[in-house]
């Protein structure tokens, strides 16, 4: 399958995703975006559609959960996601990077057309600098989570830097020849689109902090 065409994959099962978090009285709208898809020719345009389309769902979702559910413990539970698949990262390629087939094949297990070899090779080619970095994103984001948890305002400013220092270690390692073999570009894709997503859920929270704000302002 070529390039373009995983555009178009990826765009159909977001969208697949997205209208499955609408509410049942929302049907008619699900439609709608079903059928808009269908008429939007260019794959890349058909994605990014798609990822609007998810991020407009999700705000509606969180609308309609407002009173059972809030906003801060939606934040803590996806800190959460990043807490783990941060210091999941970090371990598998320092394990590889040490020599730890067993531990590094375990860990690996999940991924799809896992190859030890070609990790290994990947983990031998990473910087020391790349693992401080993403080192400090695993602190960056349990530190976030411990603030959050605690309600501190400086919570939302220590998740975006972790996020920052996830991201330019993301963009650093596509640099390399190694990771991109070592990768499928299913795998890529989910990666790109859970940075996408994460953008995606911070604006959909602080869209519902600020719909807070001007309820109790008036």
């Amino acid at each position: 399958m070529n390039r373009l065409a995983w555009h178009r994959l990826l765009a159909q099962k977001l969208l697949r995703h997205a209208v499955a978090l609408l509410p049942r009285n929302q049907s008619s709208w699900a439609d709608a975006m079903r059928a808009e898809i269908q008429h939007i020719d260019d794959d890349r345009e058909a994605l990014s559609w798609a990822l609007g389309s998810f991020r407009a769902c999700l705000t509606e979702r969180l609308r309609v959960l407002q009173p059972h559910i809030s906003a801060h413990t939606l934040g803590a539970l996806w800190i959460v996601v990043f807490v783990i698949s941060s210091a999941y990262n970090m371990s598998i390629a320092l394990a590889a990077r040490l020599g730890y087939q067993r531990t590094t094949s375990a860990l690996g297990w999940w991924m799809r057309d896992f190859q030890y070899d070609r990790f290994a090779h990947f983990a031998d080619s990473i910087p020391i600098g790349l693992f401080l970095l993403m080192g400090l994103a695993v602190l960056l984001f349990a530190a976030a989570l411990k603030l959050n948890l605690r309600s501190r305002p400086a919570a939302f400013a220590t998740f975006c830097c972790a996020l920052g220092a996830s991201l330019a270690a993301w963009l650093y390692q596509l640099g390399i020849p190694a990771y991109l073999q070592a990768m499928s570009p299913p795998h890529l894709w989910r990666i790109g689109i859970c940075f996408a997503l994460t953008v995606s859920v911070l604006g959909a929270l602080r869209f519902l902090a600020a719909t807070q704000n001007s309820s109790v302002q008036r």
